[in-house]
């Protein structure tokens, strides 16, 4: 099956629309990336391939929008939780209730998302490692 690549990315840029307004509220925020993980979780065998990947793109947007970490660049995080949205789409380009087939768009997008951000997703890492440094065996902050 040939994936229609423009026909995914402008219902995509739809999905980055939609983010740019969720971002300045907190609670639909969080709301949608709880929800896109509960369906990463329900579907988690079809996205082994790039589960790691979806695993850190989630932690960095619950980050941001906890305001945890906000020195990812605005456009980087727009298009994570765009990502998310476009994941969460029941109907797009390939419908999800089409078997085996529905989730081919929707990893497609994921992993050009990924790409996109690598480098923003890198220096997350970074912090997100010193931040478990932090805190020794015993679960006491290290000063």
């Amino acid at each position: 099956m040939k994936l229609n690549k423009a026909k995914i990315l402008g219902f995509f840029k739809k999905s980055e629309s939609k983010a740019t307004v969720i971002l300045n509220d907190k609670t639909k925020a969080s709301k949608t990336i709880k929800d896109a993980l509960g369906k990463a979780v329900t579907n988690k065998g079809d996205l082994e391939g790039i589960w790691t990947k979806l695993v850190l793109l989630f932690a960095v947007s619950k980050d941001y929008v906890n305001g945890d970490y906000t020195e990812i660049p605005k456009r980087s995080i727009i298009a994570i939780l765009g990502g998310l949205i476009y994941f969460l789409s029941p109907v797009d380009v390939i419908p999800d209730f089409v078997p085996v087939l529905g989730i081919i768009d929707d990893i497609y997008i994921l992993n050009l998302v990924y790409r996109q951000v690598l480098k923003d997703l890198e220096k997350y890492k970074t912090w997100k490692d010193a931040q478990a440094k932090i805190i020794d065996i015993n679960g006491s902050t290290a000063i």
